[in-house]
């Protein structure tokens, strides 16, 4: 800010010596030809003086003896006698411009240069005043972001009519988020009591299937089906409830130190199963030789990972691999995992992560639920999540945990 001042400073400085100079110079020629004029008449009274000698008189006058003798002439005659008589010594208009430039040079480049330094510190104040101005702006919308707005000390200046447009927007926000939370939290309520209301019947309906005991061959399939779908309405229904804390901030994360190897393999243990069926490999690397620790909680972080793994498996072919790598820095760890399939659409890419959609090649059962999930779990632990395709067209997300 210094260097900063400095240099508007001497602009200012260069910027006021330009006009000084010009009026310097106009300065000196104008006492140049006032000095002159003076000369000239002081020369002409002398010229009409009866005790000037004589032949002075007589070689001045002997110049215009062809003239006219009227008065006006006389007069004409007088001063063309006086400029000629200075001019026979070398004495002309400017000649006295170097005797008066040194000080009105000076006189000049002094007093605008006042002036540009009066103006500079006089800007200066207002620059200030303008910037404390501004941050006392700025601060009291900060703290209204936070919700900790106080009153604004009203003062009468430039500033006062954004000052009460600050005041009144923020105000109209204060009101309209109070509405939106209250209706979000009716919302989150409602969610989560369906969410209740919904588990009693699927967990009574869970425990029939299971003490329906063995079943002909031909009934075995749908009861199979029937007991998939009530695994699968409860998956959901967990989601949603989940979900729903995640809104309303009712979710409490607890901040553990967790080894990011052991993470990821709690992550994949429930899908051993369903990559046995369709013979995929799943390879977990460190790219360091040390181990990575990371601040987080191990279920809901495990949890997000896994939906993240579970969308992978769905979409990589039999006998395929899903390549898991990951990597700490300064800033945050990296966690990358990649599947074997054909990649994401271009036009999937930027809604993957919203809730319930579903892409071109979403699997059949799936809600769109699971990666709208562990973006949530993620980013409500200071985490990052994005999805992308690798250069040889495979699926690729990358997981940001950001350290404390």
């Amino acid at each position: 800010m210094r260097k900063k001042g400095l240099k508007y400073f001497i602009i200012s400085c260069i910027f006021w010596l330009i006009p000084g100079l010009a009026a310097g110079l106009f300065s000196a020629v104008f006492f140049s030809i006032q000095q002159y004029d003076l000369t000239v008449r002081l020369t002409e009274s002398a010229l009409e003086d009866k005790s000037l000698p004589q032949a002075l008189k007589s070689a001045v006058i002997m110049k215009n003896n062809t003239r006219q003798d009227t008065a006006a002439d006389r007069f004409s005659d007088n001063r063309q006698d006086a400029e000629q008589y200075l001019e026979s010594y070398g004495y002309g208009r400017l000649s006295s411009l170097p005797a008066h430039l040194p000080y009105t040079m000076g006189i000049c480049i002094s007093l605008f240069q006042g002036a540009g330094i009066i103006c500079f510190f006089l800007r200066l104040r207002q620059n200030q005043y303008q910037r404390v101005r501004i941050g006392e702006l700025t601060e009291y919308l900060k703290a209204a972001g936070h919700g900790q707005a106080k009153i604004l000390s009203r003062k009468e200046d430039e500033f006062s009519y954004l000052e009460d447009e600050i005041y009144k927007t923020v105000f109209e926000l204060a009101c309209t988020k109070e509405e939106a939370v209250k209706d979000h939290e009716i919302l989150t309520e409602r969610i989560a009591d369906i969410a209740h209301q919904l588990k009693t019947p699927l967990t009574s309906m869970s425990l029939m299937a299971e003490l329906l005991g063995p079943a002909q061959t031909d009934q075995q399939e749908y009861l199979d089906r029937l007991k998939a779908q009530v695994e699968r309405l409860k998956a959901l229904v967990s989601s949603l409830l989940t979900l729903a804390r995640l809104d309303s901030h009712t979710l409490e994360f607890r901040q553990d130190t967790i080894d990011m190897e052991e993470l990821i393999h709690m992550s994949a243990e429930p899908l051993h199963e369903l990559m046995r069926q369709k013979n995929i490999r799943l390879n977990i690397r460190r790219k360091s030789e040390e181990e990575i620790w990371i601040q987080t909680d191990m279920q809901w972080s495990a949890e997000a990972i896994l939906n993240i793994l579970k969308n992978c498996v769905e979409h990589t072919p039999e006998n395929g691999e899903i390549n898991v790598f990951y990597e700490t820095n300064p800033l945050y760890v990296l966690v990358t995992a990649e599947d074997g399939g054909t990649g994401i659409p271009k036009k999937d890419l930027s809604h993957l992560f919203e809730r319930f959609y579903r892409g071109e090649k979403a699997a059949k059962d799936s809600a769109g639920i699971g990666l709208a999930l562990a973006r949530s779990i993620i980013e409500a632990q200071n985490g990052q999540i994005r999805a992308e395709n690798s250069p040889a067209g495979h699926a690729r997300f990358t997981i940001k945990w950001y350290h404390p």
